[in-house]
């Protein structure tokens, strides 16, 4: 080989490792963000499934809102038809009298 192609056979050995070491950091910064990516989809999992659970706690506390105002409902119908029975019974007794 003459001086021109042992100089070319340089470079080109000194950029083929160049682009190894490139392709080998490429691979790393690949597996590292792929790492990142699985634990966000994680982390989204969870979040997902802590909004399900409180979607289901609020649509609870919602039904037993409800519950307990036409329990409380209930109870006022009862007063007001108590009330007004005994004010019926007033009326007889005075029409009686």
């Amino acid at each position: 080989m003459t001086g021109n192609d042992t100089t070319i056979m340089n470079d080109f050995e000194g950029k083929l490792h160049l682009l190894i070491h490139e392709y080998k950091q490429k691979v790393e910064q690949n597996n590292e963000l792929t790492r990142r990516i699985e634990e966000k989809e994680n982390a989204l999992i969870e979040l997902q499934k802590h909004c399900n659970a409180l979607e289901s706690s609020y649509n609870n506390l919602k039904q037993a809102k409800i519950i307990s105002l036409s329990d409380s409902g209930i109870e006022g119908a009862k007063e007001k038809i108590s009330r007004l029975v005994r004010e019926i019974d007033r009326c007889i007794e005075s029409l009686k009298k």
